[in-house]
């Protein structure tokens, strides 16, 4: 499973990296990647940071969700 995180410019982006580093780690399964270029984060279609990628589907856009909600997603694509 990869996970990326896009954006890191604000401290709404920030945050929603760090919760899905949490939720990562609770799951069990490998670290995100930031992407904070905004030309990669556009690849993805994603228009309002912060968003959260997992193996290349775009998941979460424009909130910052909590560790929960993030842990829920990556048990729902496992």
């Amino acid at each position: 499973m990869k996970i990326i995180t896009l954006g890191y410019c604000c401290k709404k982006s920030k945050q929603n990296h760090e919760n899905t580093v949490i939720a990562a780690k609770n799951c069990g399964v490998e670290p995100p990647v930031n992407v904070a270029d905004t030309m990669e984060i556009m690849k993805y279609g994603v228009m309002s940071t912060p968003a959260i990628v997992i193996d290349g589907k775009v998941v979460s856009m424009g909130r910052v969700p909590t560790v929960e909600q993030i842990e829920t997603i990556i048990r729902q694509k496992q």
